[in-house]
């Protein structure tokens, strides 16, 4: 109700609804990816190698799950899942990865309201809880995952065998 109040107040009309991705999506979630990774890191991604890592994820065939934001029945965000065993808890870390809400739908409550549903959904799958990685210079991602209650004392290393 908050969040309508809101939307109501800023005289527009939004209908947040968070949903599992489904293949109808593809054609949204491989533009957010573009559009992010040149927003974020300047990447030009290969367009044919990111339709298969999201069609991938799409038909089931690898342990990740997209989920979508959609406002006034339009799709605007979306973030994807991967899950990582933590032999401390015994139990599955959920990683958010591939977060992207369109420029014109930002600063509404989108990311928060995706946020708040996979939070739900990680809890009652008894995950021991969320983690995320942005880009160092994303300083905008990481005032908005603070804000969420996010911390980390973690520094993430990589040794990536592709040019990206």
């Amino acid at each position: 109700i908050p969040i309508l109040k809101r939307c109501l107040k800023l005289k527009f009309i939004c209908k947040m609804a968070v949903r599992k991705a489904r293949l109808g999506d593809m054609s949204a979630l491989v533009r957010f990816n573009m559009e992010m990774a040149k927003e974020t890191e300047n990447l030009n991604l290969d367009v044919e190698t990111l339709q298969r890592g999201v069609s991938t994820v799409l038909e089931g065939e690898t342990a990740a799950a997209y989920y979508v934001v959609e406002e006034a029945n339009q799709v605007v965000g979306s973030l994807m899942l991967t899950y990582e065993w933590s032999d401390w808890r015994c139990s599955n870390i959920w990683w958010i990865q591939s977060v992207y809400v369109v420029p014109s739908a930002r600063r509404r409550g989108n990311f928060k309201r995706l946020y708040a549903h996979v939070r739900e959904e990680a809890q009652a799958a008894k995950a021991s809880g969320l983690r995320l990685y942005a880009d160092m210079g994303n300083t905008a991602a990481h005032a908005t995952y603070e804000k969420l209650g996010m911390t980390s004392h973690y520094k993430v290393f990589e040794d990536m065998f592709t040019s990206y």
